[in-house]
């Protein structure tokens, strides 16, 4: 019978790059050091899963907005 795995879920974003990162421990000491180690990044967003089968979907959400420059007044041309 095999135990539980965590499954840590953190994002880290810089200005030129998101990297998000999905991380497997089976052990809950590992796991509290991982943790730590977050905090000392001040990563505080994350989340834990437990469980001994994931599925996963990617989903991914984009939010346009209109740029305010001259792109924008050549559109009302006409």
């Amino acid at each position: 019978m095999s135990a539980d795995s965590y499954y840590l879920i953190y994002q880290e974003a810089s200005d030129d790059e998101c990297l998000l990162t999905i991380q497997p421990y089976t052990d809950e000491q590992a796991l509290a050091e991982a943790l730590n180690e977050l905090k000392s990044q001040h990563i505080t967003d994350y989340t834990i899963i437990k469980g001994r089968k994931m599925l996963a979907r990617l989903k991914v959400a984009v939010e346009l907005t209109e740029a305010e420059d001259d792109a924008a007044e050549e559109t009302h041309h006409g």
